[in-house]
């Protein structure tokens, strides 16, 4: 359980992502210097930094080494592990064909750097720079798609027409007020003009009571908190580190290899 909370893997499959990451990594070269870390220490350091978001500094502490080596190590093997977790990626159109009802629901993941893309990642909702991704899950808790990301300045209703979710999702889908006109299961705007009706409050109820589950679905996906207390790095590597931590998350979660 230990091995858990710090690596957010079990130490089962610890040692089986271990193992397939040694199929796209040279950590040690022949007749060369020993590095000043293993690969299941490299792999560690990664885990941790993805899983608690901790600088570099601390994690050079905690591992008895420099800084510039965990910025090395994280960097290597974040590499490694984006090519080794892809046989975990499915296609929204295949994550999708399920039966019963699901939930939709945007979330910003927030990065320090606003400035390089000026206002174009700026949230005005969050009043914070970040990326918006869209989180789909069944009825049941259970999460099916995590789209790559937009700018944080793109409202969820832009977000849905991007990734072209309107082939995947109809109105057995719910969503919040955001959706409202993309032919989803939304509540009913509140009218300044009249009273709402009694039997729209009673719907508007119950799709808010069963469409909350997409929010513990998205809170479980931030406890990677480098998708939480915000992205310090260079935004050239969001992609990268996103498409690991969304395939970690997946394979915490249950999916395997095979």
């Amino acid at each position: 359980m230990l091995h858990q909370r710090t690596t957010g893997l079990t130490p089962q499959q610890f040692t089986t992502l271990l193992t397939a990451l040694t199929s796209h990594i040279t950590w040690a070269k022949p007749g060369g210097r020993p590095p000043a870390l293993t690969l299941a220490q490299g792999l560690k350091v990664t885990l941790f930094y993805h899983r608690h978001n901790l600088t570099e500094e601390l994690l050079a502490e905690i591992f008895n080494t420099s800084q510039p080596t965990i910025s090395r190590t994280i960097n290597t093997v974040e590499k490694a592990l984006e090519k080794a977790l892809r046989p975990l990626e499915q296609s929204i159109e295949n994550s999708l064909k399920i039966p019963g009802s699901l939930v939709i629901d945007g979330t910003l993941i927030p990065t320090w750097n606003w400035r390089s893309l000026g206002k174009t990642n700026f949230s005005g909702k969050h009043k914070r720079a970040g990326f918006n991704h869209q989180v789909i899950c069944t009825l049941g808790g259970k999460l099916l798609a995590i789209t790559d990301p937009v700018p944080g300045a793109r409202h969820d209703a832009y977000a849905f027409k991007h990734h072209g979710l309107e082939r995947y999702l109809d109105e057995s889908t719910l969503a919040d007020k955001g959706y409202i006109g993309l032919g989803l299961a939304t509540p009913v705007r509140r009218s300044k003009a009249r009273r709402m009706p009694a039997d729209v409050k009673v719907v508007n109820r119950f799709i808010n009571s069963r469409r909350s589950v997409v929010e513990r679905v998205i809170a479980q996906v931030k406890t990677w908190r480098v998708l939480h207390t915000g992205f310090r790095r260079p935004l050239s590597v969001y992609g990268r580190v996103f498409a690991v931590v969304r395939g970690l998350v997946f394979y915490a979660a249950g999916r395997t290899f095979e």
